[in-house]
């Protein structure tokens, strides 16, 4: 009696795909939004100063004053509490078994590292503070991903990370 072998059927993969400009400037607007919503919430809670008590009515009644817009913005963003607030949203959740902050889940988008694995706390945080480095040069850091193949900002390729689809 012969036996004849038949190999097993190749198993294909599913390469994942990486994260387009589009998304991810969509996810970085979800996130933004958010964050501001909910760090007014907490600037308002804790603070007395004057700026804080500010609607959009007082502010456009009579006419846009540029030093109040500029007074109000400064103690929105340059404030020790936005700054702590961004930081560990985005080095939280990009470190969290999702591998995504809420804009990114929601458009089905992932931060891993090159061989696909979720990311740790410190690379996570290299990723958030080397975004730095892809601000400085005119944001050209951030469209660095038109010419990748793996669609890399430079803060991706500085922490060894990428931006993957579900």
């Amino acid at each position: 009696m012969q036996r004849t072998f038949t190999p097993p059927a190749p198993t294909v993969k599913k390469s994942a795909l990486y994260g387009n400009l589009t998304a991810r400037f969509i996810a970085f607007l979800v996130d933004t939004t958010l964050l501001v919503f909910s760090y007014s919430f907490v600037l308002y809670g804790i603070s007395d100063a004057q700026q804080q008590v500010y609607t959009w009515q007082d502010i456009f009644q009579n006419g846009v004053n540029v030093n109040e817009l500029f007074a109000l913005s400064k103690t929105l963003f340059l404030n020790p509490y936005f700054i702590i607030m961004h930081w560990l949203y985005f080095t939280l959740l990009h470190s969290s078994p999702k591998q995504a902050t809420i804009g990114k889940f929601t458009l089905g988008l992932r931060v891993t590292d090159l061989r696909g694995k979720r990311i740790n706390f410190a690379q996570a945080n290299l990723r958030y503070f080397s975004k730095i480095f892809s601000l400085i040069p005119l944001c050209l850091g951030f469209l660095l991903l038109l010419s990748t193949r793996r669609k890399q900002m430079l803060h991706d390729y500085l922490s060894r990370t990428v931006v993957v689809t579900d």
